[in-house]
């Protein structure tokens, strides 16, 4: 361990950096936070009424296209984390396969974004908890807009405030927290697909079918298609965060992407 650690420090050397943060995220850890990011099963339960409504019940294959699409990107991902393994993400590699400004730019663009999607998803724990438990309905009882949107605030506010104080701590404790909930969510992935498997009540045929999405479509399908797909990719994204751990990963050419060599 002593001797990776040496190296890795050594690796940031090269590119000007001193090692100061811990690097305490083993394989498991670094997946489970870039899994988490992405999170494709709270996506689809949060957007599945995009996708549906846009296309019928064909908008299924909008998943393995979008995915080949995304595939792609996530493969340029990884080869720019194992070249560059340092902590920044888009910000490193927009600065040292481009140059300083492009990087400037990304980051700011990256920031935004962040700080966007991340209050989006908090927000989002008024569509889910308040179904769960009516004691997370602290403002009215759910009937109202307003009400609704107060507590969506609150659930926002108090889960980013979690957040920071669990980060706060250490990455430690937040890899082990996101250890048990990746790992729980895994196993109620399966767990969903076999009970759903077991009570389907129709067939594969179902979804070649569009339900009529198609007419008054100048398009034909191919518009609804489009437009349905938006969902899946909605979904599939994220794949920088793997490599945005890179300096608190052990051995982060291997794990933050896996790779064979240098």
């Amino acid at each position: 361990m002593e001797a990776t650690t040496t190296e890795d420090a050594r690796d940031l050397a090269r590119f000007g950096y001193r090692q100061e943060l811990d690097r305490s995220l083993g394989g498991f850890s670094s997946f489970a936070a870039g899994f988490s990011y992405i999170s494709i099963l709270t996506g689809v339960f949060q957007m599945f009424y995009l996708g549906y409504a846009g296309g019928g019940p064909a908008f299924f294959w909008t998943w393995p296209t979008v995915f080949l699409g995304q595939f792609l990107v996530a493969l340029c991902f990884a080869e720019l984390a194992a070249h560059y393994p340092l902590s920044g993400g888009v910000y490193q590699w927009s600065k040292r396969a481009g140059s300083p400004g492009l990087g400037w730019m990304t980051g700011w663009v990256y920031l935004a974004c962040a700080v966007i999607s991340l209050a989006a998803v908090a927000l989002a724990l008024q569509a889910s908890l308040p179904q769960i438990a009516p004691v997370f309905q602290v403002f009215g009882d759910g009937s109202d807009e307003a009400g609704r949107a107060r507590n969506a605030v609150l659930l926002g506010c108090t889960l980013i405030g979690l957040s920071t104080l669990i980060n706060a701590v250490g990455v430690r404790l937040m890899a082990r927290i996101n250890n048990v909930g990746v790992f729980t969510e895994l196993v109620g992935a399966v767990l969903l697909i076999v009970l759903l498997f077991a009570k389907a009540r129709r067939g594969p045929e179902v979804l070649i079918q569009a339900q009529g999405r198609a007419e008054g479509s100048p398009s034909g399908y191919l518009g609804p298609f489009l437009a349905a797909s938006v969902m899946a990719s909605y979904v599939m994204y994220g794949f920088d965060t793997a490599g945005t751990l890179a300096e608190e990963t052990d051995e982060p050419r291997r794990r933050a992407p896996w790779r064979r060599s240098a």
